[in-house]
């Protein structure tokens, strides 16, 4: 055990330490100590200054510090994901809502009793802003479709009906396709009042998030006509129109507008077809 006895030799060896001034060389302080002795010493050290950093860390000015921190943090996150949450099933419900209600429109049901009670206020709507005056054109066409109604001439065979009243005059901005858009989109002027194109009863009169202000009337010979993205409607559910009727006003209400215009959509049958192959938009 020969590199034994060397190392603790080594360990047990004093040695001298010396602080000198550089400049004359004058000693400062000196002492003399073993490697041991000097070893345990740095590790004394060492362990205080850990322990000390540690209560400094943990129960000093920093804990508090990175404590109330890591609590704001967590608790903005958790507020963040409430609302996420709560924002999603409000979606969900509309959505969920409105899908019901086209179900039931489309395979001929009646909705009773749908209100517009709840609905959001509009209170920017003013009478005076309504352009609701008819053409001539227009009033004579809808004095023919409501003799035309009134007589019964209409047959359940029939596969068109002859008149139709545009609900808005203006420019398509999208047009119908069966696929991707069921339905056109009429950009018009401002708070331009939205027609009832034909007579009919109002089978729903609500709102959505992703579609706003909606109205559906159900005409006669299993027609179907649905207005979207309106200001404000202006019939309730169960309300009889005839045709020119004022039933809405147009709008850019809902997250699947961009801007004002009016989403028009035409149902035969519980299949949608081109409203612009019935009625003439231009103005």
């Amino acid at each position: 055990m020969k590199w034994f006895n060397d190392f603790k030799a080594y360990l047990a060896q004093k040695i001298k330490y010396t602080a000198s001034d550089p400049d004359n060389f004058e000693v400062k302080w000196t002492f003399r100590a073993t490697r041991v002795q000097l070893y345990s010493l740095l590790m004394i050290i060492l362990l205080i200054v850990a322990f000390l950093s540690g209560l400094f860390v943990v129960n000093g000015p920093l804990a508090s510090y990175f404590s109330k921190n890591d609590v704001t943090i967590e608790r903005k996150k958790l507020e963040e994901q409430h609302l996420k949450i709560r924002e999603l099933n409000q979606k969900i419900n509309s959505q969920e809502k409105y899908l019901e209600t086209v179900r039931r429109v489309l395979s001929g049901e009646i909705i009773e009793d749908t209100t517009i009670s709840a609905l959001p206020e509009v209170a920017d709507v003013s009478p005076g802003d309504i352009n609701s005056e008819p053409t001539e054109n227009e009033k004579e066409l809808a004095e023919k479709v409501k003799d035309d109604l009134r007589s019964g001439s209409y047959k359940k065979s029939d596969k068109s009906v002859p008149y139709f009243s545009v609900p808005v005059k203006g420019v398509v901005s999208q047009k119908f396709d069966l696929v991707n858009h069921p339905a056109i989109d009429i950009v018009t002027q401002k708070n331009q009042t939205v027609l009832a194109c034909l007579s009919g009863t109002v089978i729903y009169s609500g709102y959505t998030q992703k579609d706003g202000f909606i109205m559906i009337i159900d005409h006669a010979n299993g027609y179907v006509s649905v207005y979207k993205h309106n200001k404000a409607v202006l019939k309730k559910s169960g309300s009889k129109v005839q045709m020119n009727d004022a039933i809405a006003i147009v709008g850019n209400t809902g997250e699947n507008s961009s801007g004002p215009h009016l989403h028009f959509e035409l149902w035969y049958n519980q299949s949608a077809v081109d409203p612009q192959i019935y009625m003439n938009f231009n103005q």
